[in-house]
């Protein structure tokens, strides 16, 4: 089973690294559709891989001296740090008091599938919208709260919402959104992964799949910035909108599965 996790670790983080999807919106319905291991643990194994994909991602990033908002990124990124242990905590209370994990399972498909279709609907058509360039700090660090704390409660990393937001209210472009939000994505799964730590630490997580998933990661983030640097605009919206698509409707089979 190694060698499966590793190529879906090594898949989805390149797709991520590429398109700004972040990995976890493809991990986390794989493992899910899987059934291999609990839902705290699949949230876990995604947030570790795309945590690795990112640091990989942005350490490339730092090197090429790559163009970066960095007062927007910077504000967002103290905003997902806290937005990621929110989103952390209200998946631990939501799986401590429900009597049913598939309900928790279902909620997460929905939510994935809401966002995913905004993010595809807004990349298809987004020169019919009008662009913002916010300057409030109070809004960024809260638009960086809701964005963490969604991306956190689901495990994914919150790449397509994340493009889809940098884009609207920071009048960025596909490739610049992508390379801003592998920040956000560090930033917000960085701190629901110390907040497992220093909760309830990692023991009662089976993370038997982890090593293989973060070697993947590795590779995918170092192959993902490649193919953002070298593809157009265009090639990488389309790559996003088909990754999107795809995504949907295997979130829409785990949904079917789990009624």
């Amino acid at each position: 089973m190694e060698i499966i996790y590793f190529l879906v670790a090594i898949l989805a983080t390149t797709i991520g690294a590429t398109a700004g999807l972040g990995g976890g919106v493809v991990i986390k319905p794989v493992l899910d559709s899987m059934n291999t291991f609990s839902l705290p643990t699949v949230n876990l194994l995604s947030s570790a891989t795309i945590f690795v994909m990112a640091v990989v991602s942005i350490i490339k990033q730092l090197l090429k001296r790559d163009k970066i908002d960095k007062k927007s990124i910077s504000l967002i990124a103290i905003g997902s740090v806290i937005g990621g242990v929110i989103g952390q905590k209200i998946l631990r209370l939501l799986v401590r008091h429900s009597s049913n994990i598939n309900n928790i399972n279902i909620l997460q498909s929905v939510m994935l599938i809401v966002i995913l279709l905004f993010a595809f609907f807004y990349m298809e058509y987004r020169e019919k919208f009008k662009k913002y360039n916010l300057n409030s700090i109070i809004l960024i660090i809260l638009i960086g709260i809701l964005l963490g704390s969604i991306s956190a409660f689901l495990g994914i990393g919150g790449g397509p919402i994340n493009v889809a937001i940098l884009t609207i209210f920071f009048g960025m472009n596909a490739k610049e959104a992508t390379r801003n939000s592998i920040i956000i994505i560090m930033f917000s799964q960085g701190a629901k992964i110390l907040s497992v730590a220093c909760t309830t630490g990692f023991g009662i997580y089976n993370l038997s799949a982890l090593p293989v998933m973060l070697i993947g990661g590795v590779i995918g983030g170092l192959l993902g910035y490649k193919l953002n640097k070298k593809l157009s605009e265009n090639s990488i919206v389309r790559i996003f909108n088909i990754s999107v698509m795809l995504i949907t409707l295997l979130n829409v089979y785990n949904i079917v599965k789990l009624l």
